[in-house]
């Protein structure tokens, strides 16, 4: 079976709101084997919603509309429907005794016209009750296709469209669909496609599949739908045995400050960063705990030079002699905030995620990041893309990594485990 969802709004258009009711309403779909071909959002028009009303019956069997079923003037598409569907409103008891209850529960017992008039609903429709505001849901079935219409305040969505896909659900036999998500980390994407495309040509043919790329990690989606459920779950556990001969990959996000914590946590061990670019994006991540204080001991953020100087004590020939982008400035923030701190394990960086600065050898992107362990610093250099944002998060997760690797050469856990 498939579904377009179609958002009704000016206010989306012009990027007033963001479209979170289309992405949540494209996933509960999903998860009941519901295709959705299209998203479409349109204007607050009568012939707009009309055009696109009459084009999406005629590619989908399920139509998903939202917005617009307000008090106000500029909602449409309630009148819109009607002309469509050649109706005309009257008058809904139970949706005006809802109405009538909804402001009396918030202590208002003068209820204007303009309200009242949402009990007027088209008589060809099916009502979707709301309790939570004053539209109801509203209901159209059309030659054997399905049309709903939606409020598109998200709460309120999210409500009514649970109590259709329940009564949707009942009336149709609908196919299994079977997702398992995977996560490779530090390949890029385009290297991925290629190491995996032997692999990709002989897939079965039931399955599709998705790379979703983010900062240091590529997330691949194998789906696939029909009746047999017991099937589906078997051809994607058959493509997943073969695709462990081709790249390693984990069954689930890996949360590396999670793992970090733990890590910590169990080993009575410590920890200090000294953040230059990441400006304390790594801090925020290691405290996101509770009882991360237990082995954080907190750190500095040095952003400028005259901090790395005279806080961490970073030498002044270093500076000079490297820069602040440095292996040895970076190395040298690492040992001294740990000094500092009393720390066992320290992290350092130091970099140019941009829009300006940056070296002809150094470009914006480049980051260094050092790791203290117990007997040893290491430090890497590396060029992250993307905007400033991405490169600093790239860095953020990079510093972790980099952490929990130098923790597995230490006898307080197994490779396993991390």
């Amino acid at each position: 079976m498939k579904a377009e969802i179609i958002t009704i709004g000016d206010e989306i258009l012009i990027g007033q709101i963001v479209n979170t009711n289309a992405t949540w309403i494209a996933n509960s779909l999903t998860k009941i084997g519901i295709e959705c071909i299209s998203i479409r959002t349109i204007r607050d028009l009568h012939e707009d919603i009309i055009e696109t009303l009459e084009s999406s019956l005629n590619k989908v069997d399920l139509i998903i509309m939202t917005g617009g079923l307000g008090p106000t003037n500029d909602d449409l598409t309630k009148k819109s429907l009607c002309k469509y569907f050649k109706d005309s409103l009257v008058l809904n008891q139970d949706v005006l005794d809802d109405i009538i209850s909804f402001f009396k529960n918030k202590g208002k017992e003068d209820i204007l016209d303009l309200n009242k008039e949402q009990a007027l609903v088209p008589s060809k429709s099916k009502v979707i009750r709301n309790k939570l505001g004053t539209a109801p849901g509203l209901w159209f079935t059309h030659f054997g296709k399905d049309i709903i219409a939606l409020p598109g305040v998200p709460y309120e969505m999210k409500a009514l469209m649970n109590q259709f896909l329940i009564n949707f659900q009942e009336k149709n036999d609908l196919p299994h669909i079977v997702k398992k998500t995977i996560f490779v980390r530090n390949i890029a994407e385009s290297k991925l496609a290629f190491m995996l495309n032997e692999w990709e040509s002989n897939i079965h043919k039931e399955i599709k599949l998705a790379y979703l790329p983010s900062p240091g990690l590529v997330r691949l989606r194998l789906s696939c739908s029909g009746a047999d459920k017991f099937f589906l779950e078997k051809i994607i556990k058959i493509e997943l045995d073969k695709l462990s001969n081709f790249v390693e990959f984990d069954n689930e996000k890996l949360n590396l400050s999670q793992m970090v914590f733990d890590f910590f946590i169990n080993n009575n061990i410590t920890l200090s960063v000294a953040e230059s670019c990441t400006s304390g994006l790594i801090a925020a991540e290691l405290a996101s705990f509770s009882g991360s204080s237990k082995y954080f001991k907190g750190g500095v953020i040095a952003y400028n030079n005259e901090i790395k100087r005279d806080i961490l004590d970073i030498h002044i020939d270093s500076l000079e002699e490297y820069s602040e982008v440095s292996n040895e400035v970076v190395m040298e923030m690492a040992s001294n905030v740990s000094k500092q701190f009393k720390s066992d394990f320290s992290i350092a960086t130091s970099g140019y995620a941009g829009p300006l600065g940056g070296t002809t050898k150094n470009p914006v992107g480049t980051v260094f990041i050092a790791v203290k362990s117990l007997d040893n610093i290491i430090s890497k250099k590396y060029l992250f893309s993307g905007d400033r944002k991405l490169i600093l998060q790239q860095a953020c997760n990079k510093s972790l990594e980099m952490l929990l690797d130098e923790l597995k050469k230490y006898q307080y856990i197994s490779v396993k485990q991390l």
